[in-house]
Formats: C-alpha cells, sequence, structure tokens
C-alpha cells in the first residue's frame, strides 16, 4: 500500500498529512513546518508540540520544526555581513526571518522512491512562491523524506541576484523531553560554543549537555548527536550544510515571557537545532545554492 496525501485545515491553517503502513507525517503549508512524525514502533510525536499552540494566520506555532529563514534569531544580533544584505527587504526579519509565516506551495509529492542506502521512503517537496520586491532575490525550497525509520528536511536557498548574499538559517527543532533534569545530549564534548545567556561569552563544552537552568548556546560546529532519556529510544541527530548547531530551553526563568508556551513546558520539551547561525552564517555568490539538511532517526536500547 503506497502512502497517501491528505488535505485538511487546523483552524486557520492548511496541513498535508501523508499516511504510510507504517509511519505518519504532517506538515503545515504555512512555514512548511513539520508537526508530527511517528511510525508504527514509535507511535508517540517524534516532536514536540505545545499544548497552548495557536493555529493562526501570520503566526508560527510553537513546537515542531519552524523554519528560521533568511536570517536566524534576533536581526540586529546577526552579522555585519547579513544585515548589509537584508537591509532593503520589506519583510520583517525582526526575529527568525519570515518564512515560518509564509504559505508555501506544494511543489511535488511521490509516495515511492527506492534508494539501496535509505530503502523506500516518500518525498514532499514545498517551495515559498515568488515574492513581490523581496531583495535580495532569493529562492527556498522545502523537501522532507519520510520512512519507517525516520525524516529528514531539507532547506534549499538559491541565490537568483546578481549580488552576493549572506544570510543565516536553522530549523528549529523541538523535541520532547520526559524529564529535562534527566535528558542528556552526547556528541558536542569539547565543541566550542557562543553562550547568549552570559554575553556571548566563548566556552567549550566539556562531556555531555545536561539541563539543571536556562540554555541558549551556538556551538560551531554540527557534529552527530544522540538524545538521551532514560528508558526511552535513543534519537539520532545528524545534518548535512551545517556548521553550527542551537541547544535551547528557556527554564522557567523564562517560561513567562514565551507565546504559545504554559509555565512548565520547559520540563518537557528542548531544541536542538540545526543551524548556519552567528559567526556561521552562509555566502552565496550570484547563481550559488546551499542546502541544509536534518535528519532524525531512533535507536532502540
Amino acid at each position: 500500500m503506497l502512502p497517501t496525501l491528505e488535505y485538511s485545515k487546523i483552524d486557520e491553517l492548511d496541513a498535508i498529512t501523508i499516511t504510510a503502513p507504517n509511519y505518519r507525517a504532517t506538515v503545515l503549508l504555512q512555514g512548511a513546518q513539520l508537526i508530527h512524525f511517528s511510525t508504527q514502533y514509535e507511535p508517540d510525536n517524534w516532536l514536540w508540540v505545545s499544548e497552548k499552540a495557536e493555529y493562526k494566520a501570520g503566526d508560527s506555532v510553537r513546537g515542531g520544526v519552524p523554519i528560521c529563514w533568511p536570517v536566524f534569531g534576533q536581526f540586529d544580533a546577526n552579522p555585519q555581513a547579513v544585515k548589509d544584505s537584508f537591509a532593503d527587504c520589506r519583510f520583517d526579519l525582526t526575529q527568525h526571518g519570515f518564512a515560518r509565516t509564509q504559505v508555501f506551495d506544494l511543489e511535488m509529492f511521490n509516495p515511492l522512491h527506492v534508494d539501496d542506502a535509505l530503502g523506500h521512503y516518500a518525498s514532499l517537496t514545498l517551495n515559498l512562491p515568488e515574492l513581490n520586491n523581496f531583495h535580495p532575490k532569493l529562492d527556498l525550497q522545502v523537501k522532507f523524506l519520510f520512512s519507517s525509520d525516520g525524516f529528514s528536511i531539507s532547506l534549499i536557498t538559491s541565490n537568483q541576484s546578481e549580488d552576493t548574499v549572506h544570510f543565516s538559517q536553522a530549523l528549529h527543532t523541538y523535541l520532547p523531553a520526559d524529564d529535562i533534569e534527566q535528558t542528556r545530549i552526547r556528541g558536542f564534548d569539547q565543541v566550542t560554543y557562543s553562550d547568549t545567556l552570559d554575553n556571548w561569552a566563548t566556552k567549550t563544552q566539556q562531556g555531555e549537555v545536561t539541563f539543571s537552568e536556562g540554555i541558549d548556546r551556538i556551538y560551531h560546529a554540527a557534529p552527530k548527536l544522540f538524545l538521551e532519556e532514560p528508558g526511552l529510544s535513543l534519537s539520532l541527530l545528524t545534518s548535512k550544510g551545517s556548521n553550527s548547531t542551537v541547544v535551547w530551553n528557556p527554564w522557567h526563568t523564562k517560561a513567562h515571557e514565551i507565546s504559545q508556551f504554559a509555565a512548565d513546558d520547559y520540563k518537557k520539551m528542548l531544541c536542538v537545532e540545526t543551524a548556519n547561525a552567528h559567526l556561521d552564517y552562509i555566502t552565496l555568490s550570484a547563481g550559488e545554492s546551499h542546502e541544509l539538511v536534518l535528519e532524525v532517526t531512533k535507536i532502540p536500547f
């Protein structure tokens, strides 16, 4: 039985659900945002979505995998080269760019690919419609691959302008935590990071990443990561075309400042963001393209 594609509405937002015998995925057309993925063997949502999430036009949904593009984080905190590239942009770039609130078009759905390495999988490709008076001229395509083993998301940015463009980006992945204080991330040992909560101080990770307070770090590397929680499957995150990884949890000190976020939600989630952020921005000459890829699988204990 081939995977099927079905359109639906979640409050104000259009959604696409792909259903196969052994997995299910839901993507919002606004922001090309994956909000659900589960498999026959891991039936709970692999992604975290706040119970206070609102599905409103023009607002990014709190959870899943929002796309930060063509800038990551606060616009003013980006390097000067990025700010110069978008100095004349008429879209709101104040926080995380504007792609997450734009409605994407369905470009292609292929229910069955066969690959020696990947096995059987379905692909879904969305693109950002041409934006009037968007300067500089960039094209964005988002490609999803789904299988019984997991999923991947690719952001493909193409520079259609005549000038060199500098941009930052992230796949802002929200992941569930059964108990954030027992959660561990392996793979960052000896990696340098910028600590945004300590005046952007440069530090070096020692051992595993653990959670006992608010964290907002930009690791200047994109290693293979293992997300571990006692008694649960081990999540494996790998990336391509990424020069940095953001790890974030607001803790109770910041939770009350966040929209669509309950006071105790910080106990149930964390963000591990495949990125090119801060000092690790991307430079594209005229006619060049760049692909950022996140792959998520699970390894049973």
